[in-house]
């Protein structure tokens, strides 16, 4: 947290490193001169010093120009922003939503903007937190439609999202950059939107499960599936039958008045309850590797979601606790959000979360305490599959060194930090003996794992 808010007040600063380092040289390289040089009275001295004078004077000159239209440009834009005569874009993934990772951020600045001379408009976006996005360079110009004028600049670039989650966005950082990055004058722009990151889609699991046998004919569904009707079966022709539904042309063969059954359609059909919990009982959101440890839990039940969805049924997840709803986003189940907003919680066990009458399938993490996963098994029938995840490698080894990472850089990932910490946590050593306790009580069931990978077939 103190990291972070460090680099949010430096992204605050005016000068740069830029200048700094470029009047030091200066002064170094002048003092350097009139040291070694500064007592000779020869012509050659008095050349090299106007020559040094002049370039000297030129360096400043253009300092001072680029220095005097970034501020201008900014006074503008404050001017602009403060009376609403500039507006501010954001466009996130599709809109709202994006996988996590490198995620494509587009940036839209509306009205009266001027970019300094030669100099460059930057933006990023500043989340909850005080968590930075990556910067966006607005380098697109955006025309009206037969026309010269310019309305708005753009930027394209994308920043990296790591956390499977919800990013409140609550304001825009805009930086405006004279063409040697000597200084950054910036203005925040305040925004409000709310956007998230699916967990990350994984190849699909050979994962069979059948809804249970009582859940059926009991739930209604939103389109009805056609059970019966006209081309799949015909009655005998009774009093009272519509004329218009004899079929004629087997009356023609056999002689034989028949008419079509009218369609129907079933409002029930069998669900799959597929009972995913975040229940846990090590603190972990007092340490520092709660996030990712539920990130790849996350990636897991998406796994598990996506690959139940391919038995052809309608896949529920029940929830174990409050979801927030997010602005702007429709009132339809969306079980990828639920799974995308949900964080460990305390509250709701699975022996108490999971109904073992409705449950197709079942879904626990291995922070859940091996008591809980005992009564469950007690009351959980035995063709209802248990998969528990094993999060003891959920962060790779830092010894643990792909071949391709020899020859080509590897792409930049925030987990990278937590593997040396996390081989000699004592977070790690209790969850393996808790996946160890697990494995012993899974053996008793035909049909319960312990997983890394999600590959089951029942």
């Amino acid at each position: 947290m103190l990291l972070r808010l460090s680099l949010y007040w430096l992204n605050n600063l005016v000068i740069r490193w830029q200048l700094l380092l470029t009047i030091l040289v200066l002064w170094m390289s002048s003092a350097w001169l009139k040291a070694h040089y500064g007592l000779d009275d020869s012509n050659m001295w008095l050349v090299m010093y106007q020559f040094l004078r002049i370039v000297q004077w030129t360096i400043i000159g253009l300092f001072s120009i680029c220095l005097f239209t970034a501020g201008v440009t900014w006074a503008i834009f404050l001017y602009s922003i403060k009376n609403k005569k500039t507006g501010v874009q954001v466009q996130f993934g599709d809109g709202q939503r994006a996988e996590a990772g490198f995620v494509t951020l587009i940036i839209t600045l509306s009205g009266a903007v001027i970019r300094p001379l030669l100099g460059t408009i930057r933006a990023r976006l500043i989340f909850s937190d005080k968590k930075l996005s990556d910067v966006v360079i607005l380098d697109t110009d955006i025309f009206k439609k037969r026309g010269l004028l310019r309305h708005a600049i753009r930027g394209t670039g994308k920043t990296l999202l790591h956390d499977r989650g919800i990013y409140d966005v609550e304001k825009v950082h805009i930086l405006f950059c004279d063409m040697f990055s000597l200084v950054a004058l910036p203005c925040s722009v305040p925004f409000s939107q709310q956007l998230y990151t699916l967990p990350k889609e994984q190849q699909l699991s050979n994962i069979n499960a059948q809804p249970n046998t009582t859940e059926e004919q009991k739930h209604r569904i939103e389109i009805p599936k056609r059970v019966e009707g006209e081309y799949i079966s015909y009655k005998e022709f009774e009093s009272g039958d519509n004329i218009r539904r004899i079929v004629w042309k087997i009356y023609a063969k056999s002689g034989q008045l028949v008419v079509r059954v009218p369609e129907t359609k079933d409002p029930y059909a069998s669900h799959l309850y597929f009972y995913a919990s975040f229940y846990e009982s090590m603190d972990l959101q007092d340490g520092v590797f709660d996030t990712e440890l539920l990130n790849v839990y996350k990636d897991k039940v998406r796994n598990l979601f996506e690959g139940l969805q391919k038995n052809g049924y309608d896949v529920r997840i029940p929830q174990d606790q409050e979801i927030p709803k997010l602005s702007g986003m429709s009132d339809k189940k969306n079980e990828l959000f639920q799974i995308t907003a949900a964080s460990w919680q305390k509250a709701n066990p699975p022996s108490a979360y999971v109904s073992a009458g409705k449950a197709a399938f079942v879904c626990l993490s291995a922070v859940t305490p091996v008591a809980e996963i005992e009564v469950l098994l007690r009351t959980l029938p035995m063709t209802v599959p248990l998969v528990v995840v094993k999060l003891s490698d959920a962060i790779s080894s830092p010894f643990k060194i792909a071949v391709k990472d020899i020859f080509f850089r590897p792409e930049k990932n925030p987990v990278d930090k937590l593997r040396k910490p996390w081989l000699i946590s004592p977070l790690r050593q209790r969850i393996q003996k808790n996946e160890h306790d697990i494995e012993r009580v899974l053996k008793l069931r035909g049909n319960g794992w312990l997983v890394s990978s999600i590959d089951i077939t029942k």
